[in-house]
């Protein structure tokens, strides 16, 4: 979970937003409670937040929702602004919209065969992809080896993470991580290193042998790395 954010910078922008909007604390608070008086924030409680003197974490998920709405705030900006989750009953649709999200199907890196995007069954969740990194036939692949760790396991791709792959990116460059499926291997994960003149596919852990530019087929380019505890 992302950690909330720091109080002092987050009470003048509650501040800033009510102020902008023309509105009192006591019309925020009247309108905190449009939904019922369990979702009313009082002014008292709503003028020390402004002061940084109460904890926007303390309310009920209910009455952060009921805040964020009166205050028009989009959920994208919530979260980026408060670190803060959304109510977890807000509908998906509303969610997409607003965050400006595509759902993509998440597949296991698996030890043998293609990710098939038309195979259903190798679907092991979704994710909410933001708009600005998707791409066309993206692939969302959970890595499952440790060929990718570096530091003893410690750091690199590790496996539980996730990572996003172009495949309409498919020319090696130096530097570049990529996914391959390699015979009698299957599928994996391998940047381009040149050693002397000679190009070769290798792991970030050197435990895992390299492979030969020619001995693999290229599923697509590593362009996003997303670290397992680091999912909305």
């Amino acid at each position: 979970m992302t950690p909330a954010a720091d109080p002092a910078p987050l009470a003048a922008w509650l501040r800033d937003t009510r102020t902008r909007l023309g509105l009192q604390q006591a019309d925020l608070s009247r309108l905190t409670a449009q939904t019922g008086e369990q979702t009313r924030i009082t002014q008292p409680y709503l003028s020390r937040l402004e002061r940084g003197e109460r904890d926007l974490a303390a309310l009920t998920p209910a009455r952060q929702d009921a805040l964020r709405r009166a205050l028009q705030i989009t959920a994208s900006e919530w979260i980026a602004r408060t670190g803060l989750p959304l109510l977890a009953h807000t509908p998906t649709e509303d969610v997409l919209d607003t965050l400006e999200l595509v759902r993509v199907p998440v597949r296991a890196l698996a030890t043998a065969g293609l990710p098939l995007a038309e195979d259903e069954h190798s679907i092991i969740d979704h994710e909410l992809v933001p708009v600005r990194d998707h791409r066309p036939g993206m692939l969302v692949l959970e890595v499952q080896g440790d060929s990718m760790t570096t530091d003893g396991g410690a750091s690199g791709i590790r496996p539980g993470d996730r990572i996003y792959v172009d495949p309409g990116d498919l020319d090696l460059r130096e530097g570049r991580v990529y996914v391959l499926h390699v015979p009698g291997l299957g599928l994996t994960v391998k940047r381009l290193r040149r050693y002397g003149e000679h190009l070769w596919l290798t792991s970030d852990n050197p435990d895992h042998p390299p492979v030969k530019p020619e001995e693999a087929t290229t599923v697509g380019r590593v362009y996003y790395h997303q670290p397992r505890g680091h999912r909305l």
